[in-house]
């Protein structure tokens, strides 16, 4: 349902949106990727046919094949608002130069003149790309100019970026974008503005609806922890989210690149794609698979000695079940060596047995040194979990951290795993659930192949000689009697006002930031 609102807040139109005749599915962004990637192939292709007739064949093909790596693995095809030859010139030269200088290197000390010979072909593929290049958007923007090849936006947030985002996008069709209308919260827009869809915490369902490609985030009525909820929220769309960064007008020209646009002056900042979607997330699985059946086997004698020891301190049932959430808020069963003969269910509502009297030297040299978690192995080898990611938490705790920490419910987004970038920053046991989720989402927001292995790094420096202390967050006590000076002759004595974990003998006064203690007659 479309809502037009007038500056006084009164509904002044109100019509169900046609559907657009080339609807939101990215068709004019995949356009656009293989025009530019196919322009690529071509000049690559054409500079080192000229390098085997100048060159020769040995550097010519070198060159070309390491450059189509090293175009393969850039952002070069990745689709742009306002596309530009001169600000894709610095990362063409680099893309070429480095595999054109390698080829030379390694070329040198085997034949003579063939270094020569890949500067020569590196040279020529670098002018026919910028040539390519220049022919290729000249197309684009004249088929934008056209009223073709546009994606559909939405703008989040009416403020004054707001609008003039809007509005150069709608007015200007070379920026290829068509702004189908503006979400906020309790903010009336123009009648000639555009309609207003709804509140941020429908952009999920907006954005199904009308098809958007793009949403674009800017200023406005809204809080920014709903944008944060709303944008997790369209993890599994394949739209694409910008945003305009605080202080904008600070903005430095010379750190525009590829994942930061200028639209009317007006920086937009390109939000990396989920980890989950990139193509690197599925060598996850497989080091998941590798590390953990190996681990297994290596590890399989001290296994056998820590479950006799079990055996003999704690009695049957040397493996502890217990169900725990994993990813997408999936319920699956976790292994652990058993430290404790817990009653029925006691497990599943208690928070921790760390200061347990029922402890033996076995469960607590084991819990210690985390080697009770070692059949955890088995988990990650069946998929219920990962070497690496937010640790997993029981049914009945997850169900009251949904409801009162914000932004918990988003850490399921990847798998739960055996060590996390919470965890290696001291967030275990009895410490802030707030943290854990802030460091949880960080990792799902950050991931990558390099973030695993520097945690399972840190993880094992924490693990020797032994794990590092709990990040138990410092709680100022509140002001007593005993603060007072006893040569001070007065009814009342204003002491500075500290955060206080409880407030007994105390009381907070209007706005002065003191706290106003009164003595007993």
């Amino acid at each position: 349902m479309t809502e037009v609102i007038d500056s006084s807040g009164r509904t002044v139109a109100r019509a169900t949106p046609a559907r657009p005749d080339q609807p939101g599915d990215g068709r004019a962004r995949t356009t656009f990727r293989a025009v530019v990637a196919t322009s690529d192939l071509v000049a690559v292709a054409l500079g080192t046919a000229a390098g085997v007739w100048v060159a020769g064949p040995v550097p010519a093909i070198a060159v070309g094949i390491t450059t189509l790596l090293a175009i393969a693995v850039s952002r070069r095809h990745a689709w742009r608002f306002a596309p530009s030859v001169l600000t894709d010139l610095p990362s063409a030269a680099l893309i070429v130069a480095v595999p054109t200088g390698l080829v030379a290197a390694v070329l040198g000390p085997v034949l003579d003149g063939e270094p020569a010979g890949a500067i020569v072909t590196g040279l020529g593929t670098l002018t026919l790309l910028v040539i390519a290049r220049t022919v290729v958007f000249a197309v684009i923007l004249r088929r934008r100019n056209a009223g073709r090849d546009q994606l559909r936006a939405l703008v989040v947030g009416c403020d004054d970026t707001g609008v003039r985002l809007g509005q150069t996008l709608t007015h200007q069709l070379r920026y290829g974008v068509t702004v189908v209308g503006y979400v906020d919260d309790d903010r009336p827009l123009l009648a000639d503005l555009g309609p207003k869809l709804g509140s941020v915490e429908a952009l999920p369902e907006l954005v199904r609806e009308h098809g958007v490609d793009l949403v674009l985030v800017g200023f406005g009525a809204h809080s920014d922890d709903k944008v944060v909820d709303a944008v997790r929220d369209l993890g599994a769309s394949p739209v694409e989210v910008y945003v305009v960064p605080r202080m904008y007008e600070l903005h430095q020209m010379h750190h525009h690149n590829q994942a930061s646009e200028l639209v009317d002056g007006i920086p937009l900042a390109r939000l990396r794609r989920p980890a989950y979607r990139s193509a690197s997330w599925r060598l996850k699985r497989v080091i998941d698979v590798v590390v953990s059946g190996v681990s297994l086997l290596v590890a399989a004698p001290a296994l056998a000695v820590i479950a006799v020891a079990v055996r003999r301190e704690t009695g049957p049932g040397i493996i502890f079940k217990q169900e725990r959430i994993g990813l997408n808020g999936e319920p699956f069963t976790l292994f652990k060596f058993r430290s404790l003969q817990l009653a029925a269910g006691e497990g599943d509502v208690r928070w921790s047995i760390d200061t347990d009297t029922r402890l033996g030297p076995v469960g607590k040299f084991i819990r210690a040194s985390s080697l009770d978690e070692l059949p955890q192995l088995v988990n990650v080898l069946k998929g219920d979990m990962s070497l690496v990611g937010p640790r997993p938490e029981r049914p009945y705790f997850v169900e009251r951290f949904n409801e009162t920490i914000p932004g918990y419910r988003y850490r399921h987004r990847v798998p739960v795993g055996l060590t996390g970038y919470a965890a290696v920053h001291g967030l275990r046991g009895d410490t802030s659930i707030h943290q854990r989720a802030h460091f949880d989402n960080l990792y799902a927001e950050s991931w990558s192949l390099w973030l695993d292995l520097k945690i399972a790094v840190w993880t094992v420096r924490q693990l020797v000689p032994r794990r590092s202390p709990e990040a138990h967050l410092p709680v100022p006590a509140p002001p007593t009697m005993d603060d007072i000076d006893p040569s001070v002759d007065a009814d009342t004595v204003r002491l500075p006002y500290v955060a206080p974990a409880r407030q007994a003998d105390a009381t907070i006064t209007g706005s002065e930031a003191t706290v106003v203690i009164r003595r007993s007659a």
